[in-house]
């Protein structure tokens, strides 16, 4: 981590320096809502990448938890690549104010990844909730089947078995 917290720092020191102190006259209300608003979502998103990668250990001095690889795929991944753009829209926005549209990147990429469970999720649900009665009736009628197959099991079960 030790890499990682000198790169947060260099960059938004950078970005604080040369768009707040060198360019303060260039900058408006809406890049300074947007640089807050990311180092905000950044900060915390870092803060529990440093918080969860610590050991715990009890009163006594046991490891509870040696932390969290913070190497491993999954929600750590996305943290990290959530932080990585904002490095890059923080330096590429010191260049250009249209750094800040790869930040709909991020959107478009969950979209593409969770979109067909999205969408599965959502055609099962309706096609339970959009059935209706009728298929309420057919689930009926489909549970007094189950019902009736059931006992015709449990009584063949019952039945006293005769071997040769």
């Amino acid at each position: 981590m030790a890499i990682i917290d000198k790169a947060y720092l260099a960059i938004n020191a950078l970005y604080i320096l040369v768009r707040f102190v060198l360019q303060y006259r260039s900058i408006n209300w809406t890049e300074t809502i947007l640089y807050l608003a990311t180092v905000a979502i950044e900060s915390f998103l870092y803060l529990n990448l440093y918080k969860v990668s610590r050991p715990r250990y009890d009163p006594g001095g046991i490891l509870i938890d040696s932390g969290t690889d913070l190497s491993q795929p999954g929600l750590v991944s996305y943290m990290f690549d959530y932080i990585y753009v904002s490095w890059l829209v923080h330096l590429l926005s010191l260049l250009t104010k249209w750094a800040w549209c790869l930040y709909l990147a991020i959107p478009v990429y969950l979209a593409y990844a969770f979109g067909p469970y999205v969408l599965q999720f959502i055609r099962s649900q309706s096609g339970t909730a959009a059935a209706g009665p009728a298929s309420a009736a057919a689930a009926e009628g489909d549970s007094e089947k189950d019902k009736k197959r059931q006992e015709k099991k449990e009584r063949k079960q019952q039945r006293v078995k005769y071997s040769r």
